[in-house]
């Protein structure tokens, strides 16, 4: 056999192994992780709600119901990771999400594109709250 052939057919696996290899790596989703602050006293939205992201918080009242944090893989970009963000978000019942971290980093915990996020509702007080009765015992006289 030729070496050229040899040469040139190791060259194709190596090229094969490395797209498959990337197209794996590509391939995973966005790791979301939900910690709920409070209740929003709101019903969860479906997946695909229209989940406002907010880059500040806004000047009317609300209320932060839970931090939603992601970490997409290495080759990720904010547009590949927001979408979970927001999806996980509508779960909470939420009006809008604030991005307060949003940036590629690379460190001993972890690695990859990493939104910080809190869910909000609008208002001051949790409506399920607000009904809240409490037992006063009766004193004897």
């Amino acid at each position: 056999m030729d070496t050229s052939l040899l040469v040139r057919i190791a060259i194709i696996i190596g090229l094969t192994i490395a797209a498959v290899g990337c197209a794996h790596v590509l391939s995973l989703p966005p790791q979301v992780t939900l910690s709920e602050v409070e209740p929003s006293g709101r019903a969860a939205k479906p997946p695909d709600c229209n989940m406002p992201v907010l880059r500040h918080e806004p000047l009317r009242d609300f209320r932060k119901v839970a931090i939603v944090e992601a970490l997409g893989n290495r080759y990720a970009s904010e547009a590949d990771v927001l979408p979970a963000v927001q999806r996980k978000a509508c779960e909470t019942g939420a009006d809008a999400i604030v991005v307060t971290t949003s940036r590629a980093q690379t460190s001993e915990d972890a690695t990859g594109y990493y939104i910080d996020s809190v869910a909000i509702v609008y208002g001051k007080e949790n409506p399920a709250a607000a009904g809240t009765a409490y037992k006063v015992p009766r004193i004897a006289q």
